[in-house]
């Protein structure tokens, strides 16, 4: 428990490390390879494109593991591991977002006033290894959908009363982190950050959304189980704009451990 070299090997190692993250995205938005035009999209040399096909662009290394490790984590492997900003693949994060809208006024001259309705819906999020992910909001429970949130059920015929019809809506997509670095620069980002980008309800339109990895404020949480709002953001391929969308209501996402999906491999 207490063996440096060990927590070194868990913190180096792509099991459960950070050999394991992508620092820049490594598909498309299908999962597929990334297109030949990728170069001119990202302002990349061709060299560098090549290797994004295969592996991250940007990648921690143990150069930059020792630097954070004595600048940040105090020289223990342990603690970078713990704490240095990592997404967890044994499961998937889970927004629960409840809020109230006024009713309908009643027609009946028995009663009075305006009543008041609860709504609440459910935003998941599961990152996979290949760095690709899925997205979907929808009114079911998670007891009836994460055992569903697969890349099988993806854009399936869902009808009748399957199981699976919750998946109906759920959306693919990418990700990487932010970094990787100690953002000591203004040409570096800061690590911590989680990019996200997915297709939209409609082909026009690709979703990207951007988050803060943190943790609960118990003392006996696991770290980076949570997922902070920073941004929502819509992008129409036809005309090349750029909309916002508010986050009034939207909530935290806070990690699930799933048995059924393993240990994410």
């Amino acid at each position: 428990m207490t063996d440096e070299q060990v927590w070194r090997r868990i913190a180096q190692g792509s099991e459960y490390g950070f050999a394991g993250m992508h620092y820049d995205y490594v598909c498309d938005l299908n999962g597929g390879p990334l297109p030949d035009d990728y170069a001119d999209i990202y302002n990349l040399e061709e060299s560098e494109v090549d290797g994004a096909r295969s592996r991250p662009l940007a990648k921690t290394t143990p150069e930059i593991d020792a630097q954070l490790l004595t600048t940040l984590y105090r020289s223990s492997w342990r603690q970078l591991f713990r704490q240095r900003p990592r997404l967890r693949f044994n499961g998937c994060y889970i927004s629960t977002v409840n809020y109230t809208r006024p009713g309908a006024a009643s027609t009946d001259t028995r009663t009075w006033g305006t009543p008041i309705h609860i709504v609440t819906y459910f935003r998941y999020l599961r990152f996979f290894r290949d760095g690709t992910c899925i997205s979907l909001l929808t009114t079911t429970e998670p007891i009836d959908v994460v055992h569903y949130l697969t890349k099988e059920n993806l854009h399936r015929q869902h009808g009748g009363n399957l199981p699976s019809t919750v998946m109906k809506d759920a959306l693919k997509g990418r990700w990487r982190l932010s970094g990787p670095g100690n953002g000591q620069t203004d040409d570096e980002e800061k690590e911590g950050h989680v990019h996200v980008e997915t297709e939209g309800v409609v082909p026009k339109y690709m979703w990207k959304m951007q988050f803060s990895l943190g943790s609960s404020a118990r003392k006996d949480a696991a770290w980076n189980n949570k997922l902070g709002w920073v941004g929502f953001w819509s992008y129409n391929r036809l005309t090349d704009d750029w909309g916002e969308f508010g986050l009034k209501n939207d909530k935290p996402f806070w990690f699930s451990r799933v048995r059924g999906y393993g240990m994410g491999y």
